[in-house]
């Protein structure tokens, strides 16, 4: 009797040390796989980024010209285009910037969609925007939003970029 009570134990702790070894070695491999994905996608998703940025550059900047690329001012960066939409019509396009609309500043306080609100469908705006590493303006004429009736649209999903860096070092 007091043999098999021995026996359940030591497979009992054997099966436990099992378990316990077989779960942290599944931890293991799987951060290991995991890890091993991450880095080949954001390889691969990086690869693609500056595939598209090279697609938009007119021409190679140099490490001494970083400043072309930056834009003069704050604004709305433009993430996708409505298909049909005014801003489509316009020639506006993803990456480009979107710095003043009407003579209004694009900023924290004055976003583009509070700005945009500011007008009447029907409206034509001048835009200043940077396209391609330089500054151009454009007219526009507001369409009317489909999804807000008497509110002026031009069609375009943006992000106010806050992390653009003017430091040299």
């Amino acid at each position: 009797m007091e043999e098999n009570k021995r026996l359940y134990t030591i497979v009992l702790v054997a099966a436990l040390v099992s378990v316990l070894l077989s779960t942290c070695l599944g931890a293991l491999a799987g951060g290991l796989v995991g890890y091993r994905t991450g880095q080949n996608v954001s390889k691969r998703v990086t690869e693609e980024h500056m595939e598209w940025l090279r697609e938009r550059l007119p021409q190679p900047i140099s490490p001494e010209q970083p400043e072309q690329l930056l834009p003069p001012e704050p604004g709305a960066l433009v993430t996708d285009v409505v298909d049909g939409s005014p801003a489509e019509g316009a020639g506006i396009l993803p990456g480009d910037l979107i710095l003043t609309v009407g003579g209004v500043r694009i900023d924290q306080e004055n976003t583009l969609t509070r700005v945009i609100h500011n007008h009447k469908p029907g409206d034509r705006v001048e835009i200043t925007l940077w396209s391609r590493s330089r500054e151009r303006t454009i007219r526009v004429k507001l369409g009317e939003h489909p999804d807000e009736q008497d509110t002026a649209y031009l069609g375009v999903y943006h992000v106010l970029p806050t992390n653009i860096q003017r430091d040299s070092r």
